[in-house]
């Protein structure tokens, strides 16, 4: 399946992923895309708490791909250069960032896919 081919909030080409912070006092499993797997990740061992993301599918005119943070992290965001994405539901906004990471919209697969006719 191609990255194109996956519906937007299905984690189709996402990787569960226990966040290494706490929400509300429990831990919280966030769906990350896998191109974005890495830059999340080193995101997340420099201390910043991210909020959401998305590669935008390869469909930057619906979804633009973005990685949200919480608000305590936008000013060390931008320091380490990146720039924010503009958000059309909350304009002002300053809490997305565009990636780093070349995305890359090819297979979706990660090797263990409900769609996968060998899994049996």
């Amino acid at each position: 399946m191609k990255c194109v081919d996956i519906p937007f909030g299905t984690g189709d080409c996402a990787y569960n992923i226990h966040q290494p912070w706490l929400v509300d006092g429990k831990p919280y499993m966030a769906n990350i895309d896998k191109c974005l797997l890495p830059e999340i990740l080193r995101l997340w061992e420099m201390g910043i708490k991210t909020t959401g993301c998305c590669c935008g599918h390869g469909r930057p005119e619906i979804q633009p791909p973005y990685i949200g943070v919480r608000e305590e992290y936008i000013d060390q965001m931008k320091a380490m250069g990146y720039e924010v994405q503009l958000n059309k539901y909350n304009p002002g906004a300053e809490d997305s960032f565009k990636p780093k990471t070349k995305l890359v919209y090819g297979n979706a697969d990660k090797g263990f896919n409900w769609w996968d006719e060998n899994n049996g």
